[in-house]
C-alpha cells in the first residue's frame, strides 16, 4: 500500500538551514507531549497503532526499523525528539530529517482521527480530545513559524494566519462529517496543486464548492435528476419554493465564481492558450472558496 505522505507530496527542498532550529526542535518534543500525554489515555492508542505508522513511513522511506528502542511507541517517540546529526548518515539533510518527522506526525494525528471516529457512538469525548490536539498542533507549528496547518490527516503549507484561523481552520472542522469527504479531498486538491503551482488549483477549489452545493441540493430533497451543471444546483439552493436556502444575490454570486473560475479550466482551450491565474488570483479562489463552504455547511 502507497501511503499519502508529507514528504511525498513535497519532494522539493523546502527548508534550507543545515540544520533544524531550536524552536523547531522544541517543536517535536511539544507534539510528542501533545500525542503521548494528552491522546494515549482517552483514545486508548496501543502498541499496534505506532507499528503500523512506523511501518508506513519506513516502507515510504525503504528502510527497516527507524530507531532501536523496546517499544513501538518508544520507537515512535525517540525518532520524533531525536536531535539532528549531520554526520549521521541515516539523517540526511535537515531537510529530509524534518520530512520525516513531520511525516510520521502526520501518520500519528491521522490515526489519531480515526481512532476516535470509531470510538465517537460511544465516547464522544474523543472527538472532543482530538479535537483540542489538533488546536495545539497548529498554534505549535505557528509558533514554531513551519507556515504549515494540519487539517484532517493532512500536513499542508498554510496561508497567512488571519485567512488560517478565521477561514481555514473552521472549514476544515466542518468537512469532518464522512457525507463532505470529497468536498475535503478536492480542497486538498486545490491546496496541493496551488503548492506545486500547477495550473488546475483553482479548478479543484471550485470543485469542491461544487460538491459542497450538490450535496446540500441532495439532502435536502430539492435535486431532481435533471441537472446540467453548477448552476442548476444553485437555483435549487435559490429557489422560492425551497424555502430560499440562499437568497437571489447570493446565488449570482456563486454562479459567477463558476462562470469565470471553473468553466475556463472545464473544456479545451482549442486554439487559445490555456486559462491560467496568477499566484494571487488563485490564492483567492481557494479561500473564497472555502469561505463559501464553510458557510453554506453551517447553514446545512
Amino acid at each position: 500500500m502507497i501511503h499519502d505522505l508529507f514528504l511525498r507530496r513535497y519532494p522539493q527542498q523546502i527548508y534550507w538551514a543545515d540544520r533544524p532550529s531550536p524552536e523547531i526542535n522544541n517543536l517535536f518534543v511539544q507534539v510528542a507531549h501533545i500525542i503521548f500525554g494528552d491522546l494515549v489515555e482517552p483514545l486508548r492508542l496501543d502498541a499496534d497503532l505506532f507499528k503500523r505508522a512506523h511501518d508506513a513511513l519506513a516502507r515510504e522511506m525503504g528502510r527497516g526499523r527507524l530507531y532501536d528502542a523496546p517499544s513501538w511507541d518508544a520507537v515512535c517517540g525517540e525518532f520524533l525528539t531525536e536531535a539532528y546529526d549531520l554526520w549521521k548518515d541515516r539523517h540526511g539533510t535537515a531537510d529530509i530529517f524534518l520530512k520525516m518527522r513531520l511525516s510520521l506526525v502526520e501518520l500519528l494525528f491521522r490515526s489519531a482521527e480515526e481512532r476516535a471516529r470509531e470510538l465517537s457512538p460511544t465516547e464522544p469525548d474523543a472527538v472532543r480530545a482530538v479535537a483540542r490536539a489538533v488546536d495545539e498542533l497548529n498554534s505549535r507549528l505557528r509558533q514554531a513559524r513551519m507556515d504549515l496547518h494540519y487539517h484532517n490527516g493532512l500536513l499542508q503549507f498554510a496561508r497567512d494566519e488571519l485567512t488560517e484561523t478565521r477561514t481555514a481552520e473552521p472549514c476544515w472542522a466542518v468537512l469532518r462529517e464522512a457525507k463532505w469527504s470529497n468536498v475535503d479531498r478536492e480542497l486538498k486538491d486545490a491546496i496541493e496543486h496551488a503548492d506545486s503551482q500547477r495550473l488546475d488549483a483553482a479548478f479543484h477549489a471550485a470543485k469542491a464548492l461544487e460538491s459542497t452545493i450538490k450535496i446540500i441540493s441532495d439532502d435536502k430533497g430539492w435535486s431532481t435528476g435533471r441537472e446540467r451543471g453548477a448552476a442548476n444546483y444553485i437555483d435549487n439552493l435559490v429557489s422560492q419554493q425551497n424555502g430560499r436556502f440562499l437568497e437571489p444575490w447570493e446565488g449570482d454570486m456563486l454562479r459567477a465564481f463558476f462562470v469565470h473560475v471553473r468553466n475556463p479550466h472545464g473544456h479545451g482551450a482549442g486554439s487559445q492558450p490555456p486559462p491560467a491565474l496568477t499566484s494571487h488570483q488563485t490564492a483567492w479562489a481557494i479561500e473564497t472558496a472555502m469561505a463559501w463552504i464553510k458557510n453554506l455547511v453551517r447553514r446545512s
